[in-house]
């Protein structure tokens, strides 16, 4: 598989977004050349020494040509001022009762630089529930399939053992750690109702307590205040995923393709746009955020491609673009659908 590929290359370059692969690399293969040239010289082996320079050039080719393709949106995210992005228009369209979907094409000038898939979703005609896979086997898919949901979507942080670094509720259940102090919020659900709860200067268990399903995590892109708590962050570039609530009560799915955004960026992009959003929550990002909808006819499987905290990293860009890695999910949302009588589909076995 893909990811499993990625994932061993990742253990030979290091994943972690504060490390730069492209230096790291590129700075191996000039150091190497470097001593087989200078071997060959003591040596009096000039076609050692010309191996050496050719290796050199070579590397310092490909890291050029590398800079030369960077991505539009790379480009235009390390700008020092970055421009306002404009949307193509939002057309939103039925694809199931109380489900609809749209794309929104996001451009600075002329150059086209992230794609948004937006699920919107009627809370009274679908139950959202969370859940953990222990094992970290489980692609967004592989949830949709066993579920029978109609939207899966990447959930809130985890950790390298796939253990939830925040606290979240399953059915009733307490997940995750047992001391948590939060600023920012969690999205709730009891069967009956959806909200995203501010849980600054809040006892975060108590509150949560309430919900028999619940995700806490963070920033907040939009509080009840219309504030954007994001903190500004120019380097963390990521492909983004959130959940809001609209004027109408309406729960709004996003999830974005390349690294453009940076949270704060979303944040007031977010204000912007004709969404009428009154409250967003920031989900995971990075290239495992992923949006899986069916419904009716329509399906779609929408995932990530980015994150990095050097703009500079173009090797890394290059292979999140060019290697594309479903990444297994732990920690997912998912919304099934209600039959008429307002009773709720049940899955054969909820995977734990």
């Amino acid at each position: 598989m893909l990811w499993k590929l990625q994932s061993w290359m990742w253990s030979l370059l290091p994943v972690g977004r504060a490390v730069s692969i492209t230096v790291r690399l590129f700075g191996l293969l000039l150091a190497l050349s470097l001593a087989i040239f200078v071997l060959g010289w003591l040596a009096r082996r000039r076609w050692l020494s010309r191996s050496g320079m050719a290796l050199a050039s070579a590397a310092l080719l490909t890291w050029g040509l590398l800079i030369a393709g960077r991505p539009a949106w790379l480009k235009a995210a390390v700008q020092p001022l970055v421009p306002g992005p404009a949307i193509s228009a939002l057309r939103w369209e039925t694809r199931s009762p109380g489900l609809e979907t749209a794309d929104l094409e996001i451009r600075v000038g002329n150059a086209v630089v992230d794609h948004m898939a937006l699920t919107r979703l009627d809370p009274h005609q679908f139950r959202f529930s969370v859940h953990w896979d222990p094992t970290g086997r489980r692609q967004a898919e592989d949830w949709q399939r066993e579920l029978g949901a109609a939207v899966v979507v990447s959930g809130s942080y985890f950790g390298k053992d796939f253990a939830p670094l925040t606290p979240l509720r399953l059915a009733g259940q307490p997940l995750g750690p047992p001391v948590y102090q939060s600023s920012h919020g969690s999205f709730v659900s009891d069967g009956e109702r959806v909200d995203i709860l501010d849980l600054q200067d809040k006892d975060v268990f108590k509150t949560i307590n309430a919900f028999p399903e619940a995700m806490v995590s963070y920033p907040l892109l939009i509080d009840g205040n219309g504030n954007n708590r994001a903190v500004e962050s120019k380097d963390w570039l990521a492909s983004r995923n959130f959940i809001g609530l609209d004027d109408a009560g309406r729960v709004v799915l996003g999830t974005t393709e390349t690294g453009f955004f940076t949270l704060h960026r979303l944040g007031e992009f977010l204000k912007s746009t004709p969404l009428g959003l009154r409250l967003a929550l920031n989900l995971d990002g990075g290239p495992l955020v992923s949006q899986v909808v069916h419904a009716g006819s329509f399906t779609r499987n929408f995932h990530g491609q980015a994150e990095m905290t050097d703009g500079q990293d173009v090797l890394r860009a290059f292979c999140q673009a060019n290697l594309p890695a479903h990444w297994p999910l732990p920690v997912v949302l998912v919304a099934t659908p209600t039959v008429p009588s307002g009773r709720v589909d049940q899955p054969a076995e909820r995977p734990k």
